[in-house]
């Protein structure tokens, strides 16, 4: 059975197993062979993410075995005091991936967003993972498509 867990502090365990999760995550990614890879950055926004006041680190455990991540935080619009939530990570192991793993850490992160005062939650896909089906989940949930993500290797 699936336990999905907001985060007050990180233990080693969790920080082995997210920083394993990024590893798998980087690798599927647009990014890898073009940048590099850092652990302890990793485990620095995961620490963040897990303590600091208006953010969150979300993760779904099964068995002992952390099998899906999202961390995200509360802004304000830049023309706006008006807040809204949004995702930096959102990984799911590819073998949960049609177990719901993915929808359940989403709708514990929507539940946290609006608790937070979030009007919005933007969601954005700039890892290149899977972005017909990330399209698809979110029309189904109501989500617009809004803007785009580009990227330019400049070194």
């Amino acid at each position: 059975m699936i336990e999905y867990i907001i985060m007050d502090h990180l233990p080693q365990k969790l920080g082995e197993d997210f920083v394993d999760m990024g590893m798998l995550a980087f690798g599927e990614s647009a990014f890898s062979g073009k940048i590099d890879f850092d652990d302890q950055k990793l485990l620095d926004i995961a620490e963040k993410y897990a303590v600091e006041p208006g953010h969150v680190l979300i993760v779904a455990v099964d068995g002992g075995e952390t099998v899906g991540v999202f961390a995200g935080n509360i802004s304000e619009f830049y023309f706006s005091s008006d807040k809204f939530a949004r995702d930096v990570l959102w990984y799911v192991r590819e073998e949960y991936r049609k177990l719901g793993v993915g929808l359940g850490l989403l709708s514990m992160f929507e539940t946290w967003a609006s608790g937070e005062g979030a009007k919005m939650v933007y969601l954005s896909q700039d890892s290149g993972i899977n972005m017909d089906k990330f399209t698809r989940i979110l029309d189904k949930r109501g989500y617009s498509l809004v803007g785009a993500n580009y990227s330019l290797g400049v070194n």
